[in-house]
């Protein structure tokens, strides 16, 4: 089997580690992790490394791929460009649980975690790098774009367009016909029953508070 790493030595990244066991397709050769220390234990799994260290990692261990563990959609989006120029012919590896359903014609590119249970639906399409979280689900001809996420029980009906970099928290729900803009956060249990503009913070059931934010803020906190 190909040996791949994981970037991110956090609660997200042992969920990709299960989910890399339970596929039986890639060897985990190890964390990295410029903030954990060398040798910290995660999930059965060592930190070998920080990202300045990749190069050699890469060569030392004979690495095809990595996956990105790294649950901001902002800081996931950067991780990959500074892996990416570091190391332009490292793969970039998606992973799936068993127990996710995909309608026949998704097609999943790099980058992707869809974590158990999770659900997407006919003809809907899946960015670069989104994460699809537990019991999440995306309706029919939905989209979602590059480095978005669903988080744990979110619910999107059909027809729902999520921008880049946003994020829809713990079940929050989107009806159908909904255009969710770049970097907005819905809010967790939220209910959104209109279209919510770029760089925004929206919550409320219905939504009813919208406040502005920075592309870089952090929401999981």
């Amino acid at each position: 089997m190909k040996n791949i790493l994981i970037y991110g030595a956090s609660g997200h990244g042992k969920m990709i580690v299960d989910i890399i066991l339970k596929n039986n397709k890639y060897t985990i050769k190890g964390f990295i992790d410029s903030y954990k220390p060398l040798k910290e234990d995660i999930y059965g799994y060592k930190v070998i490394g920080s990202l300045n260290e990749l190069a050699y990692l890469i060569k030392v261990h004979n690495i095809y791929g990595i996956v990105i563990g790294i649950g901001d959609n902002s800081i996931r989006q950067r991780a990959y460009h500074k892996i990416a120029e570091i190391a332009p012919t490292l793969k970039f590896v998606s992973v799936i649980h068993p127990s996710a359903v995909l309608a026949n014609d998704i097609v999943i590119p790099k980058g992707v975690v869809i974590m158990p249970n999770a659900v997407v639906n006919a003809n809907a399409k899946v960015g670069e790098f989104c994460i699809l979280n537990t019991k999440s689900s995306l309706g029919h001809d939905s989209t979602m774009a590059d480095f978005s996420s669903l988080a744990s029980g979110a619910i999107v009906s059909g027809n729902v367009k999520i921008g880049l970099c946003s994020a829809i928290c713990l079940r929050a729900s989107i009806i159908q016909n909904v255009t969710i803009g770049n970097h907005t956060v819905i809010g967790a249990v939220s209910l959104v029953l209109k279209s919510i503009g770029d760089c925004k913070q929206a919550f409320g059931i219905p939504i009813n508070t919208i406040k502005d934010r920075e592309p870089d803020s952090k929401y999981l906190t």
